[in-house]
């Protein structure tokens, strides 16, 4: 007799942002979503704040949530963007550093509106904070928003290349940690570092270093990776022993190429998240 592993983890989605951050929904209708469409494991990871686990409905089940977020850090002047997984979210090093994260968007939200201003565009903070989601945490698709509201742009696309992308006009860096102390709040607060969408590194070679540094996997699958490089980072992983994941980046129905829905992650990748899922749960018990 054939036993049916109903417990196995098949249909995935593990980088999902919500309106706490830049996302469209909120919190509970990204899990009720979840659930409709019956996914069986994913993770909310909004950009530098973990605030979306506290507005969760008591009731998931039979969904499968292992907490997340995305952290913003840096490397030789590079945005690398991390996803902490399995994190507790409440150890004090990861709190510091996301109130560090909140406080540090505001003010660098203030320079950029100020430079805007100076540029005949009259945008006020007031404006921003009011799309900025429920902890105020600001992000340039937050700023881009009220230019096209006001009709100084098209899109926000527009935003971004004319005015408020990195190194034009309107442009103030993000307060950002190292890559290696990014991975040491991670580790202590018992998560497991994966590079998010590494196709989206400045140098291929960034990850041969990142190994060295400790990252614990890569996001195999994303929907801007291609198949040949889904196949490189698979081998990566296989050959340095480390998590694979897959998610779809999705920040809101508007966005037809991040969708929600289980991404067409392989068996490799599958077999490795039903691993840290597994870790997690032995860990967190």
């Amino acid at each position: 007799m054939i036993v049916k592993d109903i417990s196995r983890i098949k249909r995935i989605n593990l980088h999902l942002h919500t309106n706490v951050s830049d996302g469209g929904i909120s919190p509970a209708q990204l899990v009720q979503r979840a659930r409709q469409i019956g996914l069986d494991l994913i993770s909310i990871t909004d950009h530098d704040t973990s605030d979306a686990y506290r507005q969760l409905p008591a009731d998931i089940f039979p969904l499968r949530i292992i907490p997340g977020l995305e952290i913003s850090s840096q490397h030789e002047g590079n945005d690398v963007h991390i996803l902490a997984l399995g994190c507790e979210l409440d150890a004090p090093a990861l709190v510091e550093m996301t109130e560090m994260y909140l406080i540090g968007r505001r003010e660098r939200a203030i320079k950029m509106i100020g430079l805007l201003n100076d540029l005949g565009m009259e945008i006020t903070l007031d404006e921003v904070v009011s799309v900025a989601g429920s902890r105020e945490l600001i992000v340039r698709p937050h700023i881009a928003q009220i230019l096209v509201k006001r009709g100084y742009c098209y899109s926000k696309n527009e935003a971004f290349d004319k005015y408020i992308g990195n190194f034009k006009p309107a442009y103030v860096p993000k307060p950002e940690v190292s890559v290696p102390d990014a991975l040491k709040v991670i580790h202590a607060a018992g998560g497991k570092a994966i590079i998010a969408h590494p196709g989206k590194l400045e140098k291929e070679s960034f990850l041969e270093e990142f190994i060295g540094m400790g990252i614990d996997g890569l996001e195999v699958w994303h929907p801007d990776h291609t198949q040949q490089e889904i196949l490189n980072y698979t081998n990566l992983c296989l050959k340095n022993g480390l998590y694979m994941t897959a998610g779809s980046d999705f920040h809101g129905e508007q966005d037809h190429h991040n969708m929600f829905d289980a991404v067409p992650a392989g068996e490799i990748v599958l077999d490795s998240v039903n691993r840290l899922w597994k870790e997690y749960k032995c860990s967190a018990n």
